[in-house]
């Protein structure tokens, strides 16, 4: 081999997740989980993001996608989750969870499928509780929400109804076969609010029709 020449070596190493988030998370981790860990200026740690924070807010993105018309009610559900991890859940979010919890995810999954009925929600490891401004901060700042929103189909936010509008079928049929020959002008349901002329006499006693009667004449 020549002095020109270099010689490359790849050595493959396996690893257990658990050496990987370590390895990746533990000094981020475990920088976040210290209470204001600078002196000055003093820093919440509920309000600053770390990788698997960010990580977390990218993979709920991706399921919710917090565009359109029904943007608010989505990142609203986003700023929910971001702070908690549902059982039912992929198993690929125990990256997120403690070296406890997820021996306890674990398990609550096995209840599931053996069809517990007992639910569980875990506080995730990163100490970040974002709110909706951080959210929306962090949005506009990875994907420009305004371009985003521009090209939705939906951005005018128009609803528009796919065909006619129908009673139910319990009102239809209150209604009877014949109504409408004789009555014009009237909404379909009127004669709910009317008496029929054969229930109003039938609570007179024959003296209250001669009477009756009697007065017309």
């Amino acid at each position: 081999m020549s002095d020109n020449e270099q010689k490359v070596v790849r050595v493959q190493i396996k690893k257990p997740m658990s050496w990987i988030q370590k390895e990746l998370f533990g000094p981020i981790q475990e920088a976040a989980r210290k209470p204001y860990p600078f002196t000055f200026p003093i820093v919440d740690p509920t309000t600053c993001w770390c990788n698997l924070s960010e990580l977390r807010l990218c993979m709920l993105i991706v399921e919710t996608k917090p565009v359109g018309h029904r943007r608010s009610w989505l990142k609203l559900d986003l700023v929910e989750r971001i702070q908690k991890i549902y059982d039912d859940e992929d198993p690929s979010c125990k990256i997120f969870l403690s070296d406890e919890h997820q021996v306890a995810f674990d398990e609550q999954r096995k209840q599931l499928e053996n069809g517990s009925t007992k639910r569980l929600i875990f506080p995730p490891k990163y100490t970040v509780r974002p709110t909706l401004e951080m959210v929306n901060e962090k949005m506009n700042e990875w994907f420009h929400m305004d371009i985003s929103e521009k090209n939705e189909p939906n951005r005018k936010r128009e609803f528009k109804f796919g065909g006619g509008f129908n009673l139910p079928p319990h009102l239809l049929a209150q209604i009877p076969p014949d109504y409408g020959r004789d009555v014009e002008g009237e909404h379909p349901l009127a004669f709910m609010d009317r008496e029929p002329k054969e229930g109003k006499d039938q609570g007179k006693s024959d003296d209250d029709k001669a009477a009756g009667c009697s007065t017309k004449a």
